[in-house]
């Protein structure tokens, strides 16, 4: 009697483990693994970790839709973009009190992660080599 009942729940555990499988491979040839874009993003004056900064990945390969995946960085400037589609795409770095940081002709390869860092620089406040019409007829007076 123990007998079938351990068959019964072997049987019944078989199919189970065999979905289960099945889900983790996601239709996936064994082997592949779609591309992961990973990175940390530091201030370029103090070099440290920037929090909050919006990572923006647009595909530009031609003949592929266009494809964009928006990301934050976490407390340590780090940001991680799984299932990349393989391709080239433009990453643009943002943040309010920092300057945009465009990174073009990055080459995302099928199975492969790829690490990049950013070092981004704070916006100037100073504009004193801007030219200002008004600020030169000021001077003038």
């Amino acid at each position: 009697m123990r007998s079938s009942k351990k068959l019964l729940l072997l049987t019944a555990l078989l199919p189970l483990s065999l979905l289960s499988r099945a889900n983790e491979d996601n239709g996936k040839e064994r082997g592949k693994t779609d591309p992961v874009l990973l990175g940390i993003v530091a201030d370029a004056s103090t070099k440290k970790p920037v929090q909050g900064v919006t990572v923006s990945i647009s595909s530009i390969a031609k003949g592929q839709d266009k494809e964009k995946k928006e990301f934050v960085t976490d407390a340590l400037g780090n940001f991680k973009v799984p299932q990349m589609p393989p391709g080239e795409v433009l990453i643009v770095l943002e943040k309010k009190g920092y300057k945009t940081c465009r990174k073009e002709n990055v080459v995302i390869k099928e199975g492969v992660s790829l690490k990049l860092n950013f070092d981004i620089s704070t916006a100037d406040d100073d504009e004193s080599d801007v030219f200002h019409p008004l600020m030169r007829m000021m001077d003038g007076d």
